[in-house]
């Protein structure tokens, strides 16, 4: 048994193309072993130090004919593929030779170069490829008649807490994935899992593609992208030993080589992956989530605080089961942690290497693997060589520093007796080898053949782009003569090209090919959408190379004409940008064009200046060097009015310098804000795709849940006061559901509709799976909050900044009306304030500043009288609520106005005693006391929109037979809004359908017939430039209700 920790390589990639643009600045520095990672905003660092630490950020060149990228020189440290091969992946070979189980695992963000290590781009091959060839290498090396080796490979994904076999295609897959099951002998595996034998480098290469391939189809289908997706390629590696005389099997050893790339660690610092359970069963966080317990865990049993009773949680996800060999267990472990070397990235980064330390501490005990028969045999064997040479006459030596014996004869004797005991064990353990072989003959494992790689494309087609690199292009689509129909699977009329996914439809659009033209025509249905290049596609269109094509709402394609040359490659993020950007450009108006328009014109601006100051510097500086001569020559008074000259002169030198350096700062903040913007569109971009799905989903689940995106200021209590500028922008979630008020407002963060997304989609993959919609339970309602989730309804209305530089100045602040400012900048009232300061036995007039107090106590006396103007939404329970930031963390609040009033009294009267340092008093210049208004909803404001709540979800039960939230499903809605609800013949009713157990086929046809009118209605809608929409009542053509203004190019979906 060997004990070993796990061994841990960090490794930095180049700034991506975005970082580029965006300005990104460097926070992440190597030298030898030791990582380090700084925060410039809050000026602190912090040193990791591992087994390996790998510069790949720079000081690389690129081989014009191969194209690999390696140092540019003998003083570089760039840490090319090779050398992280040469210590990682050769350690990793070495052990898997000793019959050692391997793991090597990679953790890291989306993004942060986790792929690139383990698979690589192009020529640039990463450590699987690499070790691939090497195996065989080695393999061919060997040549000994006597040792077979057998190399099979599988390969799995886990995603949304299923295991699923990459090697199969997605419809022969096991509904609910793959077992995962544990044996003495083996350890944790999966049963079931094809394994394919591979007899070279291409066969398990075409694996790889085969299993890449396949993850990309079942991706697109299921818009599941690929940091959600954990994936682990097992290479399985056997050795069996011959005996040279006889020919037998003599020992055989077996090594699992496990490839592990886990989803973007990103999602597990946003659920707090460090043991915070979590609270909506989101498996893909989950599965982080554990990982990091399972981590902790272990990191406490290899320090010895490991509670007793305290059991490490392998049980409770399917990746923490499957990397339980890796993680403690029977295994040589690696991990590879992949860093963003930008600053925006400074959180993740450090979630990333906090996990890498803690993973370096584990110890596993790892053994090496052959049958108990073969080590049997084995040793049996060795004894009986040893026991021959003592027959022979030979010396024998009992151990080191013994004495040497010869042996009698009566000693003679016994060892024979031993050596026929022995050959007869020896012989049985055979028997048994041979035995377990025919056995294992007479049920032979059916292997699936290796696919060939298919031919290259020469005409034009459509090309897949995926959020990973690695797995565009795995698709391809060719183009017959003639018409060619783009759809999902149609038994009655096929299509020639099958797309599946949410929002392709049947039929979904045209590609006619005559005389080399390639034209797509697009759908009547305004339902089914089609975007080229980021407009959405509404007449016949010729395709050029490098089109980008979206079908539905994430299917992306790039029209490929291989006689074309190359151009601007376009990429999944690029594409998913442009089809967003003129939703985004909505919500942020042209504050864009505005920026850079404006940082061009200070940029000239700038540069202009600064070559007139320095001119005018040098001038001045041949003038200075003039008088400095002269004045040699001259008497006393010509002198001193040549050294008040100098003096002069390098006064205004100083002076255009400090100008100078004043007008760099400010052309720095443009570029912070231009920063800033393009991290908002990226958050805007993400939020738009998330949304888009998720209105869909609920259109298909008959859910009446509308997600719209909204920015607000994140507010800056303790420092500058009020957010302002993009920098302080945020995105977030609004949910509203029919009938609702604007005033009850549902709002979720980005973390959270992403979350809940993958819930979504396991809900619609079960009904296209056939289950009966009765029977569907994940927990919960991905759609909507729990109901006593909801019944706190206090909201912040907004702050009133106080500005305190007065205070600084010793000079009080009269009580005045102070605005209320809520989260989106809007005024919502004000706050009378008065602040005056006070000290023990002197007058604060007797002082220039609070910097000479040092020492002595400050008396702050904050006076909240009223407010007025409050909304009247809102206007129940009113109270403030603020805290001294540059002093204590501690909260003060008034007491709560309990009448319902928007001009609410408080009468609150507070004097607070600061022991006052230069530190605290220089704070005052820049700080605002932030004073935080509540309120709350009337009782039967609250109630009534509650009840509209449960009516939304019963209505959604009704219509579709699923029941994901019982506890919001047991409001009598007739008795609460009426009978006229359920009346099929009511203006705002609907049908009722039968949902009872065991018609789940009736149901799907009345699904299919209310999607049908939904598409009926939606299409007269799309006729109207915007306005109110009347929805008129079929049965006597009178209107029935109004819908709210709709806006071309709105990235909200309408519900009915």
């Amino acid at each position: 048994m060997a004990a070993s920790a796990v061994k841990v390589a960090v490794r930095v990639r180049p700034f991506n193309n975005r970082e580029r643009e965006e300005g990104a600045e460097l926070c992440v520095d190597m030298k030898g072993n030791m990582t380090k990672v700084w925060n410039r905003e809050q000026g602190t660092s912090r040193e990791f130090f591992f087994d390996y630490s790998y510069w790949s950020h720079d000081g690389s060149r690129e081989d014009p004919e191969t194209g690999v990228l390696t140092k540019d020189g003998p003083g570089s440290r760039y840490a090319d593929q090779q050398m992280v091969f040469n210590d990682i992946g050769i350690g990793v070979l070495d052990n898997a030779w000793e019959g050692y189980h391997c793991c090597l695992f990679a953790y890291g963000q989306t993004g942060s170069g986790k792929s690139y290590s383990m698979v690589g781009y192009g020529n640039n091959k990463g450590i699987i490829p690499i070790a691939c060839e090497e195996i065989f290498r080695r393999i061919n090396d060997r040549a000994s008649p006597y040792i077979e080796c057998k190399v099979a490979a599988s390969m799995l994904e886990i995603y949304n807490e299923q295991v699923q076999d990459l090697l199969q295609p997605p419809q022969n897959r096991v509904k609910g994935g793959l077992k995962i099951r544990e044996d003495p002998k083996r350890g944790v595996f999966v049963e079931d899992q094809t394994e394919e034998v591979c007899t070279s480098y291409e066969e398990i290469s075409a694996v790889l593609d085969k299993g890449n391939k396949s993850r990309t189809v079942a991706a697109t289908q299921m818009n599941a992208t690929s940091s959600r997706a954990h994936t682990v390629l097992t290479i399985s590696f056997t050795q069996i030993f011959y005996d040279e005389e006889t020919g037998k099997p003599l020992n055989r050893k077996q090594s699992n080589i496990n490839l592990v790339d886990l989803a973007g660690s990103e999602r597990a610092s946003k659920t707090g992956a460090t043991g915070d359970r979590l609270q909506e069963g989101s498996n893909i966080n989950k599965s982080l989530s554990t990982l990091g317990k399972v981590i902790t865990s272990l990191a406490k049993r290899s320090s010895g605080q490991l509670g007793k009773g305290e059991v490490i949680p392998y049980r409770e996800s399917k990746l923490t089961r499957i990397l339980q060999n890796a993680l403690g267990g029977n295994s040589m472990t690696t991990m590879i942690a992949a860093i963003s070397p930008a600053t925006f990235n400074y959180d993740e980064t450090m979630s990333t290497l906090r996990y890498a330390d803690a993973v370096k501490s584990i110890k596993n005990a790892a053994v090496i693997n052959e049958t108990p028969q073969e080590k049997l045999i084995r040793e049996l064997k060795e004894e009986n060589e040893r026991l021959k040479a003592m027959i022979e006459g030979k010396y024998v030596q009992a151990s080191p520093g013994a004495e040497v014996i010869r042996m009698d004869e009566e000693t003679k004797k016994e060892y024979e007796k031993q050596i026929e005991e022995l050959r007869k064990a020896k012989e049985e353990a055979e028997k048994t080898w041979q035995d377990r072989l025919r056995d294992h003959g007479s049920k032979p494992h059916i292997v699936a053949p290796v696919q060939q790689e298919p031919e290259k494309i020469t005409k034009p087609h459509l090309s897949n782009l995926n959020e990973d690199p690695l797995l565009s292009g795995y698709i391809k689509h060719q183009f017959k003569p003639g018409r060619n129909v783009i759809g999902k699977k149609n038994p009655s009329s096929p299509p020639g090209i099958i797309i599946e996914g949410l929002g392709v439809g049947i039929d979904h659009c045209v590609v006619i090919y005559e005389n080399d033209e390639y034209k797509i025509i697009p759908s009547q249905d305004p339902n089914l959408k089609t975007m080229l290049n980021g407009k959405i596609l509404t007449e016949e269109t010729v395709l050029n190379h490098q089109d980008r094509i979206r079908f539905g709402n994430h299917n992306y394609f790039l029209f490929i004409d291989p006689e074309e040359l190359g151009g601007a490659p376009f990429d999944w993020e690029k594409a998913v940008n442009e089809a967003n950007e003129e939703q985004v450009k909505v919500l942020l108006g042209h504050q864009d064009e505005e920026i850079k328009a404006k940082e061009e014109e200070m940029r000239k601006k700038l540069e202009a200046e600064w070559e007139e100051a320095r001119k005018k510097m040098d001038e001045e500086r041949m003038q200075l060097e003039k008088l400095i001569k002269s004045k040699k020559n001259e008497d006393s008074a010509t002198q001193k009015a040549l050294a008040d000259k100098e003096a002069e002169l390098k006064a205004r030198q100083r002076a255009m310098e400090e100008e100078i350096r004043e007008k760099e700062i400010k052309m720095k903040q443009h570029e912070e804000e231009r920063n800033a913007l393009e991290r908002l569109k990226k958050m805007l971009t993400n939020a738009i795709q998330q949304i888009n799905e998720a209105n869909e989903r609920a259109v298909v689940l008959g859910k009446n849940a509308l997600f719209q995106p909204e920015l607000y200021r994140e507010a800056d209590p303790g420092r500058t006061g009020v957010g302002t500028g993009l920098t302080s922008t945020k995105v977030r979630i609004r949910v509203t559901y029919p009938g609702l008020s604007d005033d009850f407002q549902i709002k979720w963060p980005l973390e959270k509709l992403e979350a809940r997304l993958v819930d979504m989609q396991e809900i619609c993959n079960q009904l296209s799976l056939g289950a009966d919609p009765s029977e569907i339970d994940i927990g919960y309602d991905p759609f909507s909050d729990k109901l006593d989730s909801l019944g706190d309804t206090y909201r912040l209305i907004g702050y009133a900044y106080v500005y305190l530089d007065v205070i600084y100045h010793l000079l009080s602040l009269d009580e005045d009306f102070i605005p209320i400012i809520d989260d989106r900048g809007s005024r919502r009232g004000s706050l009378r304030v008065a602040v005056e300061p006070g000290l023990e036995g002197a007058s604060p007039s007797d002082f220039d500043n609070l910097k000479e107090l040092a020492g002595k106590q400050l008396n702050l006396a904050v006076s909240i009288s009223e407010a007025v103007d409050v909304p009247d939404a809102f206007s129940t329970g009113i109270f403030c609520k603020y805290r001294l930031d540059m002093v204590s963390e501690e909260e003060f609040s008034t007491e709560k106005c309990m009448e319902t009033t928007t001009n609410p009294h408080f009468n609150y009267l507070k004097t607070h005693n600061i022991d006052l340092t230069t530190e605290i008093a220089e704070k005052f210049l820049n700080h605002a006391l932030a004073i935080a208004v509540y309120g709350d909803i009337t009782q039967e404001m609250k109630q009534r929109e509650l009840n509209k709540l449960k009516a939304n979800v019963n209505k959604a039960i009704v219509k579709t037979g699923i029941n994901l939230n019982p506890g919001m499903a047991n409001l009598d809605i007739e008795e609460e809004l009426g009978a006229e609800l359920f009346d099929p013949k009511s203006p705002q009713g609907f049908s009722k359908m039968a949902s009872s157990p065991g018609k789940s086929s009736a149901l799907q046809e009345e699904l299919m017939r209310k999607e049908e009118e939904i598409r009926a209605l939606k299409a007269e809608l799309a006729k109207r430039s915007g306005g109110e929409v009347i929805i008129v009542n079929q049965a006597d053509n009178t209107p029935a209700v109004k819908v709210q203004t709709v806006k071309r190019g709105s990235c909200a979906c309408l519900i009915f």
